[in-house]
């Protein structure tokens, strides 16, 4: 009897601190976010394409600097603009900004970590833009695991809640991430 008592006082976690929830539309689904990826994907390869010209031109060098240099403008790109009022291409032609779970702009860290999920995280390109049709905020994996959420530039939070560790097993995959609980979900 006293664990339950004890069980009954015991305060919820709320070391997660608290986010905000937009309304359903407001979050970006599965068409806009593969037309994002196309057109930036049009985009960078463009730009990759003549740093290639203005490389071959000036007589080119170690292929470790072009590597290096490759990377660092696909990041720029990538993270950097992602980041700011400007946001990438595909993101301004599509009225889509990312935001942290607090509504805010994501730090460079969390972009960058949501970028880099592609390359070496746990879940393909496919796998990921798929989940955004089963989840019910319509976010990636990317997203979840980075605090993310992409939306609709204009869009406002209605409310606020705690976040909470959401859990799921996939197969081998055992996966957990953050996620602001809406005060009707609980």
């Amino acid at each position: 009897m006293p664990t339950m008592v004890a069980m009954a006082l015991r305060e919820r976690d709320r070391s997660l601190g608290t986010g905000v929830y937009y309304a359903p539309h407001d979050y970006v689904g599965i068409g806009r976010r593969l037309l994002i990826l196309v057109i930036d994907g049009i985009v960078l390869s463009f730009i990759l394409f003549i740093f290639l010209l203005f490389w071959i031109a000036i007589g080119g060098g170690p292929p470790v600097v072009f590597t290096v240099a490759v990377f660092s403008i696909a990041w720029i790109y990538a993270v950097l603009f992602k980041r700011s009022p400007l946001r990438t291409v595909g993101y301004w032609l599509t009225g889509c900004q990312l935001v942290n779970l607090q509504g805010q702009r994501p730090s460079l860290f969390a972009i960058t970590f949501r970028s880099l999920l592609w390359m070496f995280g746990p879940f393909n390109l496919l796998f990921d833009v798929l989940w955004c049709g089963i989840d019910t905020d319509r976010q990636t994996l990317r997203d979840r695991f980075a605090e993310t959420c992409l939306i609709n530039d204009k869009a406002m939070p209605i409310g606020a809640g705690e976040i909470h560790l959401t859990y799921y097993d996939i197969g081998s995959f055992n996966l957990m991430y953050p996620r602001v609980v809406h005060p009707v979900s609980r």
